[in-house]
């Protein structure tokens, strides 16, 4: 009933990438995009998560994966209530990101990568996150004192260094029409 009223069908998209790459950017672009089509959405961000469900955690990789899993959870039940969730986390651990979709479904999770390079995404950086980690402030942060596990076969993946916002959002929208997701 749900997906007849929406005129969609509930998925999860998760924006991987590393601080900078542009994932919330682009998830709040996607989602007025959505919303002024008319489709049922809503967004989960890394940092808006830690203002409330997890501010208990840290940025320990257990507490990274922990936050993760936390998030998947509110996005199924997103999911459950019909909605789009655009969930917007640098999740750098290919195990976990596995996990998420389990937790979704994975008949409703789409991965999309947006990858840029380490030196534009430290050029982007405005709260001075690269600054504090390369002093060793911050620990386990991705791309400097932590890995980051780039997706090896993504369900798209796009270079925000060459693509601009509005052109990353129509090529999500083309996803989300070729998966049957949001139908127009």
């Amino acid at each position: 009933e749900r997906t007849a009223r929406y005129g969609q069908r509930p998925a999860t998209l998760l924006l991987t990438g590393l601080a900078g790459a542009g994932k919330t950017t682009i998830a709040y672009a996607l989602e007025r995009r959505l919303f002024d089509l008319g489709r049922a959405v809503a967004v989960l961000d890394g940092k808006n998560m830690r203002r409330g469900i997890s501010r208990d955690l840290g940025f320990t990789v257990d507490d990274r994966s922990e936050n993760l899993r936390r998030s998947a959870e509110a996005a199924k039940l997103l999911n459950d209530a019909g909605l789009i969730c655009i969930a917007a986390f640098v999740a750098p651990q290919l195990e976990v990101r596995r996990r998420a979709a389990e937790v979704v479904g994975k008949d409703r999770f789409l991965l999309v990568h947006l990858h840029a390079p380490l030196e534009v995404c430290r050029s982007r950086d405005q709260e001075g996150m690269y600054a504090a980690a390369d002093a060793g402030e911050i620990a386990n942060f991705p791309g400097v004192s932590a890995d980051y596990e780039t997706p090896q076969s993504p369900d798209l993946r796009l270079d925000t260094t060459e693509l601009n916002v509005d052109q990353c959002v129509d090529q999500i929208i083309k996803l989300l029409r070729d998966r049957n997701v949001a139908v127009d």
